[in-house]
């Protein structure tokens, strides 16, 4: 029996990657729905959908990933919805082990799982996979703290005030709780952080799913990578630090917390 969750794949232009996705969560050890959402529509994105028999929601309002991803959001017709992202590999356990966890809970708001790095200096070819470096051990320990008392509204916040520890393509949301998401469209970046902001204020849980179950693919041309050498990820998290901080003190850890920036360099 399908699980009661959906893999909506943002689809962005033509990416090499889009099909290994697909194939990946179509290949879940517990088997969910998968649609592809996109505002730009092409030949790869169709080819992709028809050979594997999945179905694509254009969005005739796209523009920034926030816009794309409100979409891609609201297609979901499952209680529970992944925006997975087109570039990064999903393990074969991804639904099966998130939703194991989210039925222990009872009252869910989000589940995030761990995951690994797959770099790439070149294109083509298997990307360097990075299991653990000085980035992903900060993050494990912010992530166990809000485990600890994962209901605890107080502590979730006090963590998410130093910054944004959770994996944005492996987030599984509770849409019975949160029917519109709510991505601020005029961000590229950090909307992600935003959101996950304004959720840590509900009462629930927040769900760490301490194993590896998501491959993040770094490569020059990810838009993460692009909006870090704009400059446009920097603005959006001292908004973010200023949010829990008063502005000098918010500018200090923002200073410290640029050089995590560095991760995402090849």
């Amino acid at each position: 029996m399908p699980a009661n969750l959906t893999f909506v794949v943002c689809a962005y232009k033509e990416s090499a990657f889009l099909e290994d996705t697909v194939r990946r969560l179509l290949s879940q050890t517990l088997p969910a729905r998968v649609l592809i959402s996109t505002s730009t529509p092409n030949g790869l994105i169709d080819g992709v959908a028809k050979k594997y028999g999945v179905g694509i929601r254009v969005n005739p309002d796209g523009g920034t990933s926030a816009k794309d991803w409100n979409f891609a959001y609201a297609q979901a017709e499952t209680d529970f919805v992944t925006l997975a992202h087109q570039d990064d590999v999903y393990e074969p356990a991804f639904a099966e082990k998130t939703m194991a966890a989210i039925e222990n809970s009872k009252n869910p708001i989000a589940a995030y799982t761990d995951y690994y790095e797959l770099r790439y200096k070149e294109k083509g070819g298997g990307g360097r996979r990075i299991e653990t470096n000085r980035i992903l051990r900060v993050k494990r320990f912010m992530l166990g703290a809000i485990r600890l008392r994962q209901n605890s509204i107080w502590l979730r916040n006090r963590v998410l005030s130093f910054g944004y520890p959770m994996n944005c393509p492996g987030t599984t949301y509770n849409k019975k709780r949160i029917p519109e998401i709510g991505f601020r469209p005029d961000w590229q970046n950090s909307h992600d952080w935003d959101a996950i902001c304004r959720l840590a204020k509900l009462p629930g849980d927040f769900i760490f799913v301490k194993e590896l179950l998501l491959g993040h693919r770094i490569y020059a041309e990810s838009q993460t990578t692009n909006t870090i050498g704009s400059g446009q990820r920097a603005a959006e998290d001292l908004v973010m630090f200023e949010k829990y901080w008063p502005k000098p003190i918010a500018r200090l850890i923002m200073g410290i917390y640029r050089t995590a920036y560095d991760s995402n360099r090849l």
